[in-house]
Formats: C-alpha cells, structure tokens, sequence
C-alpha cells in the first residue's frame, strides 16, 4: 500500500466516521436506528459513537484500500470522501474567526 493509498483511507475514515455518526444528513438513520434496535443495542451506540464506529469503518476502508487501492473507483471514492472531511474542517475553521 501506497502512501497515498494509506492517506486517503485515512481521510476517507474521518469522513465516513463523521457522516455516520455526527452530521445532519444521517440523523433520521441514527434515530430510526435508535428506537429499532433499543439504545443499549451495540449498533445503536456505534452510530453514535466516533471512536466505536471508526474502528469499523477503518476495519472496511483499510481492507478496500488494500485490495483495490489501485483502481480508479477507489481513488475516487476516497478522495472525494478525503476533499469532504478537509473542506467541512476547514470551512468550519474559517466561519469560527469570523464569528
């Protein structure tokens, strides 16, 4: 594996991690996930939980980089999710000293 191929896993991870687990558009899922399963449920608390569901979601990146991290389709797939989670970041920076 690359060291390209590894940084964007990495940036792909964060990004998943924060969709899944903290942004807006999948708050429904994480409601609906919620009181299907029960709070106590394991995937319930996984989708809530940054540190718990980026273990599996780098689990299945990592995986995918290491078997197609050659492929176009994974160059971008992973750089879009990469350029996602950069640009929210720093975006978020630039609206904070304006504020």
């Amino acid at each position: 594996m690359t060291l390209a191929v590894f940084l964007l896993a990495l940036g792909a991870t964060a990004s998943l991690t924060r969709l899944v687990t903290d942004d807006q558009l999948t708050l429904s899922l994480r409601v609906w996930l919620i009181g299907k399963l029960g709070p106590e449920h394991p995937v319930a608390y996984a989708v809530g939980c940054p540190f718990c569901f980026s273990m599996w979601a780098a689990g299945a990146v990592y995986t995918l980089a290491w078997f197609y991290g050659h492929t176009s389709a994974y160059w971008i797939v992973a750089g879009a999710l990469t350029a996602r989670w950069i640009v929210g970041h720093v975006a978020s920076f630039l609206d904070a000293k304006e504020g």
